[in-house]
């Protein structure tokens, strides 16, 4: 396969990459944004459609609507089936734009704006990677399909399901979120668990007859000094109290309050081992009762063999090129997480290059997400790893 031709020929297409780029960027997306999300929608369909792909769009509920793709120009073999993933939507409100307006840096070799890393240049990037595939006549290794959610900033509570359903149905998952700052690949990513918990105590007057309540904020801090203790450094995981309430009268024993925690794991066996820990925790006053509302959101994407595989191929092809490419397990999680658990092989952060995600300073690094499309490209015409 002429790997060198995927890499040279989008390296060529800087212009028509920065045009899709800016173009999806100045959608604004929010994932709570319904309306917002579903011009989001039309714009990819519309794009998608110019470029050949046929698309089904799949109506959300609540939140926007996701695009389902596949490309009948593009020539497939009988090789692995390839799932794409993506989110369209960001973190930004409606008018972020007019404050970080989509602006290209020649100097800097980067593009900033809402969106540009997380996720947009990823969209724009795969684009890119079949119309190249196309002009050189190479087809992909065997069915492709393009997935894209509008959820998953919120914890892709609708698209979980088409996720699942669909990597089932693949033999490896790319997700085309952006790489780590430094230009890592992951192969692997923590798992994220949340919980709320309530607290309900007895009130009483603090001066006369204190005696008579049961604090429900003594009952908060027992317990989060108690989630604090499940933190270990050597398996990676950590336990965070990060939102408390409590009271409302500084005369009156505290008869409610709530405290959330934010839990990230390696392995499934750590996640268990903390609910379990934390749902059978007592605090030293009995009368105060407890409940505990959440748990694991996203199991974690460990870093399996399968994993491994599809990144020492990656790592393979970009050496070819004179590329160095590193591998790296975040904390952060992502819709890799959900179809790695499922035992299908997924390879994260093969969408752009850059950093900035969620912030004001968000941009990607031009000439190395181009580079990634191309690597993006290369895959889909590769051959299963392993």
């Amino acid at each position: 396969m002429p790997t060198p031709e995927i890499l040279n020929s989008t390296l060529g297409h800087r212009a028509a990459y920065l045009e899709l780029l800016q173009r999806f960027v100045e959608v604004e997306s929010p994932s709570r944004d319904r309306s917002a999300c579903n011009a989001m929608a039309d714009t990819l369909i519309r794009t998608l459609e110019a470029d050949g792909w046929s698309c089904q769009r799949l109506p959300g509920s609540v939140q926007g609507d996701m695009v389902r793709a596949m490309h009948p120009g593009l020539a497939a073999g009988s090789g692995p089936r390839t799932l794409v993933l993506a989110h369209y939507d960001t973190v930004w409100p409606i008018g972020t734009l007019s404050e970080m307006p989509f602006r290209v840096d020649e100097a800097e070799d980067r593009a900033y704006g809402p969106g540009t890393f997380d996720m947009k240049g990823g969209i724009a990037g795969t684009l890119l990677a079949v119309r190249v595939l196309r002009e050189l006549g190479i087809q992909a290794a065997g069915p492709l399909t393009l997935l894209i959610s509008a959820d998953e900033e919120i914890g892709s509570p609708e698209s979980r399901a088409q996720i699942e359903a669909d990597a089932r149905s693949h033999d490896r998952v790319l997700v085309i979120e952006g790489a780590r700052e430094d230009g890592a690949l992951k192969f692997g990513r923590k798992g994220t668990a949340i919980y709320h918990v309530g607290f309900k105590g007895i009130p009483a007057h603090a001066g006369n007859h204190p005696e008579k309540g049961a604090s429900a904020l003594l009952a908060l801090a027992e317990f989060a000094l108690f989630a604090h203790t499940l933190n270990d450094a050597a398996t990676g995981s950590s336990v965070n109290p990060t939102v408390a309430s409590a009271g409302g009268a500084v005369n009156v024993i505290t008869e409610d309050a709530q405290l959330s925690i934010d839990c990230r794991v390696l392995t499934l066996a750590e996640a268990a081992r903390i609910d379990s820990a934390m749902r059978g925790f007592t605090p030293s006053d009995a009368r105060v009762k407890l409940d505990i509302q959440g748990g694991l959101n996203r199991p974690p994407m460990e870093a399996n063999t399968a994993n491994m595989a599809i990144f020492e191929q990656a790592a393979a092809i970009a050496a070819g090129w004179g590329l160095q490419v590193e591998g790296a397990v975040v904390g952060g999680g992502s819709d890799g997480n959900f179809t790695s658990a499922l035992g299908v092989a997924t390879l994260d952060g093969i969408g752009a290059c850059g950093a900035g995600a969620h912030a004001r300073h968000e941009h990607l690094r031009i000439h190395e997400s181009l580079e990634r499309s191309a690597l993006l490209a290369a895959i889909i015409a590769a051959p299963v790893a392993g």
